[in-house]
């Protein structure tokens, strides 16, 4: 190729700024803020939180107080519990949290730092940080509950079971998967004793467990897992239960990472379909479910269709969130890639300088997203020949990802290789 063309590509090969479009980095359907992916634990609230004890315990809740608290104190507690959770529904974590920790001082005062009431607030505030990406806050609020419920209720309470589970869900968001692996494996065996292999409870642990399994660089097996699941579900909870669909939508990303998109693309689209006749063509959910479907249609070739996939999906989250919300920049994200696919690359360049833009205003410079968007810029002008403009944009994405990431982080050492390869392009030029 002459000087200042990029080289052409080999067997079809993607730009390697490309392999962020993966499965791997995916669409939520969770609402409110910084929510990244559908949270595996998100049934954790409902009746696991909220119900009384199944199973009588042995402890003695003896208020600390000096007399028994008032029933309209307990009562009027209780109400602001629930309001906390309303609040949690509706996306709003922050207020939610509040309200969670303030019941929860209240409690601790009148009934007792391991009272079911206490540990039940201390139990929502930790979900609510871990909603609002503070899951170091999280992971040691449900260590603490889980530890005050095993004294207050016994080993194998399924509330007891719940607050670990959600432990192990915590240490999965921080990265230490070996770790929640582990408990996610003690939890499900006494789930699977007390309750039985088919609870709707030991499913969702079991899960869990596949969705961790995966990450623990174990796709065959949590592929495996995830498919026993969902028929399971499928049995207990019927064929388009929202849950049943979660561990499909699963089932259909562990088929991606063993590289077979065709199964892939078929499980998500029925997902997709599903979602959209049960819940609505506009819930997130469904939304998240169609992004996957055109990661899946790119992974084979069929470019112009998952241009038109993100084209629809670009103005149905407008339409819907925003046009600044995180999740409509990931769709227009997906519609810039496919626009270079295509060799569209003087609007794929403009997408992408816009879509980083709005990222950088809302997530700031550093973000791992503005920074993917950033080195989509670099890629889209080293296409277009413009290699000056484009080292500029790659040595930003170099310095970004060695203050986030470190200075031997691979993808900070794949950001210094781009930054040669530009350099070579210019000495050609």
């Amino acid at each position: 190729p002459g000087a200042g063309l990029p080289p052409a590509p080999r067997e079809r090969a993607l730009p390697a700024w490309t392999r962020s479009m993966t499965a791997g980095h995916r669409a939520t359907g969770a609402a409110g803020p910084h929510a990244e992916r559908p949270d595996p634990a998100a049934g954790l609230t409902g009746q696991w939180t909220t119900a009384r004890a199944t199973a009588p315990h042995t402890g003695s809740f003896v208020s600390v107080s000096a007399a028994p608290p008032a029933p309209d104190l307990l009562a009027g507690l209780e109400g602001r519990h629930s309001t906390g959770i309303d609040l949690g529904r509706l996306g709003r974590w922050e207020e939610a949290g509040e309200v969670h920790r303030e019941v929860a001082a209240q409690r601790g005062r009148v009934l007792g730092p391991d009272h079911p009431d206490t540990l039940a607030s201390h139990y929502e505030i930790g979900l609510t940080l871990s909603r609002t990406g503070r899951a170091e806050e999280a992971l040691h609020e449900f260590a603490r509950v889980a530890e005050g419920r095993e004294r207050a209720l016994g080993t194998d309470h399924p509330q007891t079971l719940a607050a670990r589970q959600a432990t192990a869900h915590a240490l999965g968001r921080l990265g230490r998967h070996a770790e929640a692996h582990q408990l996610y494996e003690t939890v499900l065996a006494v789930r699977e004793r007390v309750m039985g292999p088919d609870h709707p409870d030991t499913l969702r642990c079991r899960h869990n467990l596949a969705f961790t399994l995966c990450r623990l660089g174990r796709p065959e097996d949590s592929w495996r897992l995830a498919r026993e699941v969902a028929d399971a579900r499928a049995r207990v909870l019927g064929p388009t239960h929202p849950d049943t669909l979660a561990t499909r939508y699963e089932v259909a990303y562990t088929l991606g990472r063993l590289g077979r998109w065709a199964e892939a693309l078929a499980t998500y689209q029925d997902v997709a379909r599903s979602r959209a006749d049960v819940l609505g063509a506009d819930h997130p959910d469904a939304f998240a479910a169609r992004y996957e479907a055109g990661i899946s249609l790119g992974r084979l070739g069929r470019d112009t269709e998952a241009l038109e996939l993100y084209r629809s999906l670009v103005a149905d989250r407008t339409r819907t969130a925003g046009a600044a919300d995180p999740e409509t920049l990931r769709a227009r994200h997906g519609l810039g890639v496919n626009l270079g696919r295509l060799g569209r690359w003087e609007e794929a360049l403009a997408e992408a300088r816009d879509v980083c833009a709005l990222r950088e205003r809302a997530l700031g410079p550093d973000h791992p997203d503005t920074v993917v968007s950033r080195r989509e810029v670099a890629a889209g002008l080293g296409w277009l020949g413009r290699w000056s403009e484009a080292l500029v944009a790659y040595r930003q994405v170099a310095e970004a990802r060695t203050r986030t990431l470190g200075p031997d982080h691979p993808q900070t050492l794949a950001a210094r290789d781009d930054e040669a390869h530009c350099l070579e392009r210019l000495a050609q030029a």
